[in-house]
């Protein structure tokens, strides 16, 4: 399997999941030819419309204790700090696989962690993320 791919499969179905009562959830994709030939990649990998705010974010899986941030590409860093300066969340979401825990990571912070020449963030520099904060809250229903 892709690295990546395992993750990704499951907000996809957590997609289907949140697009299934209300909240919008899609995946970006890079742009190709009719022939299928690549062009471009993303800006990040998706985006979610919940309780009237913007989520962007870009998924990771990581297998170590802490997430190397060279796994951060600098043109999705920039894409999601453009987007969290016009009002959305935008963060790196990352999963690490061996302390089952998704974690959040604000694109400003990784932003910061760049400029202290930091090689990695740790879980515990995040934020704990749970896909039921996206529900549709009670106060937003018709």
């Amino acid at each position: 399997m892709r690295r990546g791919a395992e993750f990704e499969n499951e907000l996809n179905r957590i997609a289907t999941s949140l697009n299934s009562i209300g909240v919008h959830m899609h995946k970006n994709h890079a742009r190709r030819t009719n022939s299928g030939i690549y062009l471009e990649g993303e800006p990040f990998d998706y985006e979610i419309i919940a309780n009237g705010v913007i989520h962007c974010f870009d998924a990771k899986e990581c297998k170590a204790k802490s997430w190397n941030l060279s796994n951060a590409k600098i043109n999705q860093l920039n894409n999601l700090l453009v987007c969290q300066r016009n009002g959305a969340q935008a963060y790196f979401l990352v999963w690490f696989k061996n302390e089952h825990k998704i974690i959040r990571f604000d694109a400003d912070l990784v932003q910061k962690a760049f400029i202290d020449g930091r090689k990695s963030l740790s879980p515990n520099e995040g934020k704990i993320w749970t896909w039921t904060e996206l529900l549709i809250s009670k106060k937003n229903t018709i």
